[in-house]
């Protein structure tokens, strides 16, 4: 036991001892955000790096298994039965809906519920961090202008500190808050809202269709649901990407993916920045929408 922690003591001392970018070469993640940690951070990753070797002993079984056994899968966002192997790396497989353009980690390649949480519980995310409060202020700022004075609002996936909601309500707004983990208030998915906010939630989804439809479902007519999350942009890129090094994050979504959710749910939707994107839910059932507006 002791030789044991001996061993994990100067791997943690070797990963804490590099420098941002050396750190960046031996992961394949880029350097963190400056003053954000947590979920928001890619510092998450490096704590997190010796963990996951331990979750991920086997290789995935990569291409050649997953030629024979697509039939078997459906995409979790739409449904659909037209599955295609899109990439996989030394952790996971990854697949993509042909009909959403999804891509998805299968099932049983998700971290179990406890090993979920054991990540999140490594956040550091605090109101008083200024890092923080800028990087979820690309999701206030293109927001507030939408919304009329004290709306009530759900932060959905508001995680152990809820800055995002504590800001929202310095504006004016009034807030509820709903985590399976850390604000498990089941009150609050029954009531209508007139905006919706989800930080770095969405790609966490192990049932995205089931997920989208609750949050349509609360959301007022002529509301908004508010999105933060890293958009897929092609294949070459995702082969390089950090994001997908987080192993919490089982659902990557491009513009066709979101787009379709749009017209799936009769919304608008309008694109902010390489991160954000706003739906808006008409204002009366059967109306043409068009693109909305910041």
């Amino acid at each position: 036991m002791a030789e044991t922690s001996v061993k994990h003591s100067n791997e943690k001392n070797e990963w804490m001892g590099m420098e941002r970018d050396e750190m960046a070469e031996r992961t394949g993640l880029e350097p963190a955000t400056t003053d954000v940690t947590g979920r928001y951070s890619n510092q998450l990753n490096y704590r997190s790096a010796a963990g996951r070797r331990e979750l991920y002993r086997n290789q995935p079984p990569g291409q050649a298994y997953w030629h024979d056994n697509l039939a078997t899968h459906c995409c979790p966002l739409c449904a659909a039965g037209s599955i295609g192997f899109f990439h996989s790396d030394k952790q996971r497989d990854y697949l993509q809906c042909r009909q959403c353009r999804l891509v998805f980690v299968p099932e049983h390649q998700h971290l179990d519920a406890s090993q979920e949480k054991a990540i999140y519980n490594l956040h550091q995310n605090h109101d008083a961090d200024p890092g923080y409060r800028r990087f979820l202020s690309r999701l206030i700022a293109p927001l507030l202008p939408l919304l009329a004075p004290g709306c009530r609002g759900l932060d959905f996936g508001c995680g152990p500190g809820p800055v995002l909601a504590d800001m929202l309500r310095q504006a004016g707004h009034d807030m509820a808050l709903y985590d399976p983990f850390y604000a498990d208030f089941p009150k609050n998915l029954h009531k209508q809202y007139a905006f919706i906010t989800c930080s770095e939630v969405v790609e966490h989804f192990r049932r995205p269709a089931a997920e989208f439809a609750r949050l349509f479902s609360l959301l007022s007519l002529d509301g908004h649901l508010a999105i933060m999350t890293k958009r897929l942009l092609n294949a070459e890129a995702f082969s390089r990407w950090h994001y997908k090094q987080d192993q919490t994050h089982i659902a990557f979504y491009s513009e066709a993916s979101l787009q379709w959710l749009a017209e799936h749910y009769q919304c608008q939707i309008v694109f902010v920045g390489r991160d954000v994107l706003i739906f808006k839910k008409p204002a009366t059932t059967g109306q043409c929408l068009s693109p909305c507006q910041p």
